[in-house]
């Protein structure tokens, strides 16, 4: 089983690229388009528009990721940010969001995933956090059930459109 570790380091980003690029490869799998017609950005594209994201959550103090080592290569992480809870639903007063999870094609299937959530909410719990929402693509069958595994429901719908011209 690979070595799992925590970071918070904007150093460190660059070690999640092929992670973020291997996923970005799933999704134009399942997932060409969007609904409205969107198509899938190139990979490289793909990891320039993210890279500021991450750079920019991980101001945030309780931002965090779990990076996972096979012979010190990164073959999976868990990237979370930690916001206010939800002002609809008793949840608690903060909520994390899951905003990635990827495992690099050859070590999915063997527990990896899990342990990176596990790891996750083992931190959370170190931040007083309970709850966590999690997005995933409706065409990512495999991903929701891992998620549903891990006791976690879908309730919420995200709607996309493209605006036609007039």
């Amino acid at each position: 089983m690979a070595n799992l570790r925590y970071s918070s380091s904007i150093e460190e980003i660059d070690l999640l690229e092929p992670l973020w690029c291997a996923l970005q490869v799933h999704h134009a799998e399942i997932n060409p388009t969007l609904a409205g017609g969107a198509p899938k950005r190139e990979v490289p594209e793909s990891w320039r528009r993210r890279r500021p994201k991450y750079e920019r959550w991980l101001k945030d103090p309780d931002t965090f990721f779990v990076i996972a080592e096979e012979d010190g290569r990164p073959v999976g992480y868990a990237f979370v940010t930690v916001g206010p809870g939800y002002a609809s639903w008793a949840t608690g007063d903060r909520l994390a969001d899951l905003q990635t999870l990827s495992v690099l094609p050859e070590f999915r299937g063997g527990g990896l995933g899990s342990a990176l959530l596990e790891a996750v909410w083992n931190r959370l719990d170190q931040l007083g956090v309970d709850d966590m929402a999690i997005t995933t693509a409706t065409t990512n069958v495999g991903a929701r059930r891992f998620y549903e595994r891990h006791g976690f429901a879908a309730d919420f719908v995200l709607y996309y459109g493209k605006r036609t011209s007039a």
